[in-house]
């Protein structure tokens, strides 16, 4: 019998609200409440209130979304599914004239448990596509699929870390790493960064200098290398190759978290028409492939290059890693989700090979670039110049807006107090912007370490989630809060 709004236990509509959790309730009837169990939680959990960045994204559909790194749908290699799966999928070759492997990878085997590394056929794959494009200059590495970049580093804190441990990384990172940093009781030691990221000087002085009398030294550095999260940098093969010498002198593991590796923007980047097999010449050197003894542990993503739902990635690493990581799986994520698999299966292994692979990463930093171009020239039309700053990308998908808050009214009238003031400004921006329709990332969320009183302002722009006709009309909403908080006067 169907129930209606008067009924009792009616499923409470889900709130998607930044403050509130998005579970479903039974709201009405005199069933008692659940007792409160705070004080069984463990430390851990009392103290942990979910991912930051994502609470201040499920708004999205009200506005436009220039916040979260989450690629648009135009940007995904799907259209459209059938739940009837096409016969020639559950075949070991496909139609003919359709293979490119000789996989038994059948929906069989994708409904069943799975195996900690990944289905043979994909790891075959990705371990064929590492070589092509790293060409790891060492005999034992290996690679393994995970469920995504942030479940691989939840593994790896867990192998490599114990608590009250310090690592190091760049002074500004993903919320997602700092988080998870701090659940496992992880301290982050942070490293300046400058046009060319990390900054290896930084990085030795703060390794010379260590005082092993008060805290181990750090043997993790964890590093975005290309288009960084937040600040949209990449690395020089030069500072790479330094930053590598000091890992190597100061025994080092260096985590290369690498998901905008092929979304290439630069001069350098492959053009309309040109040969897909010239990719790996047009790429950065991987910290990969010029690690010498297996000390480098390479994450690599779906989510940005295909689509974040399949919630797949692949870590290449030595082989003793690589064991130990499996093994974290057998007792945690099992495996990667079977149907993503086979849907990376189909799409990679039969659709389209390794060249095709390379034909999609293409195209895909083609569209990229067109946005990021728009965003890019949306910011210089809007942005008032004598108080916002960026530089323009060559990877990825952000923009690292940096706001002169020497330039704001209260800065001449209460300095001493200006520190103190930064979140107040930076969170009535962003609510200004939400307001009025737009919906971008404060930076203050990548900071690796708060003092409490940061005194600088950035926010981070995305060109990859909004309709690609929304990017300026974004710009123009988020440089009207600007201008509107500061009280602007100047042009535009």
């Amino acid at each position: 019998m169907a129930h209606n709004a008067s009924d009792e236990n009616v499923i409470s509509p889900v709130d998607h609200s930044p403050e509130t959790a998005t579970a479903v309730s039974f709201e009405g009837g005199t069933q008692p409440k659940a007792t409160c169990f705070q004080q069984y939680f463990s430390e851990e959990s009392r103290n942990f209130q979910g991912s930051a960045l994502k609470k201040t994204t499920r708004l999205l559909s009200n506005f436009i979304p220039l916040g979260t790194g989450r690629p648009a749908a135009e940007l995904y290699p799907w259209f459209s599914s059938d739940a009837n799966w096409p016969t020639f999928l559950n075949q070991p070759n496909g139609p003919e004239g359709m293979a490119k492997s000789t996989s038994t990878y059948t929906l069989a085997n994708a409904l069943t448990y799975g195996t900690a590394l990944g289905a043979p056929s994909l790891v075959q794959f990705f371990t064929e596509h590492m070589k092509s494009i790293h060409k790891p200059p060492y005999q034992d590495w290996a690679v393994c699929l995970t469920c995504g970049s942030t479940s691989a580093l939840d593994i790896i804190f867990r192998i490599f870390t114990d608590r009250g441990d310090v690592i190091l990384a760049e002074k500004f990172s993903y919320p997602g790493f700092i988080e998870s940093a701090a659940l496992a009781g992880v301290e982050i030691q942070p490293v300046d960064l400058d046009d060319e990221g990390l900054c290896a000087e930084k990085l030795g002085q703060i390794l010379d200098q260590w005082n092993t009398l008060e805290s181990p030294k750090p043997r993790i550095l964890y590093t975005i290398p290309s288009g960084q999260n937040p600040t949209g940098v990449t690395q020089s093969p030069e500072r790479r190759r330094s930053i590598y010498e000091v890992a190597e002198r100061h025994g080092l593991i260096i985590i290369e978290d690498d998901p905008y590796y092929f979304i290439q923007l630069g001069p350098g980047a492959a053009r309309e028409g040109s040969d897909p097999e010239a990719i790996p010449q047009q790429l950065v050197p991987s910290y990969l492939s010029i690690d010498r003894s297996g000390r480098v542990i390479r994450l690599d993503s779906t989510s940005k290059i295909l689509a974040p739902g399949i919630r797949a990635g692949w870590v290449t690493a030595s082989q003793q890693v690589i064991e130990k990581l499996a093994a974290y799986h057998d007792l945690t994520t099992v495996s990667v989700s079977g149907l993503s698999q086979f849907v990376l299966h189909d799409l990679l292994n039969l659709q389209w090979g390794q060249e095709g692979f390379l034909a999609w990463l293409q195209a895909l930093s083609l569209k990229y670039k067109k946005r990021r171009d728009l965003t890019v020239a949306a910011c210089h039309l809007f942005l008032p110049p004598d108080i916002c700053s960026f530089s323009v990308p060559d990877h990825g998908m952000f923009l690292w807006v940096s706001v002169d808050v020497r330039m704001h009214p209260m800065y001449a009238a209460e300095r001493p107090a200006v520190q103190g003031r930064c979140a107040q400004v930076e969170n009535r921006i962003l609510a200004l912007g939400l307001a009025n329709g737009v919906q971008v990332t404060k930076g203050s969320l990548f900071f690796t370490k708060k003092s409490g009183e940061e005194a600088e302002l950035f926010f981070r722009l995305t060109f990859a989630a909004a309709q690609e006709q929304d990017l300026t009309e974004g710009v123009r909403i988020f440089s009207n809060a600007i201008k509107t908080e500061f009280k602007y006067q100047g042009f535009p």
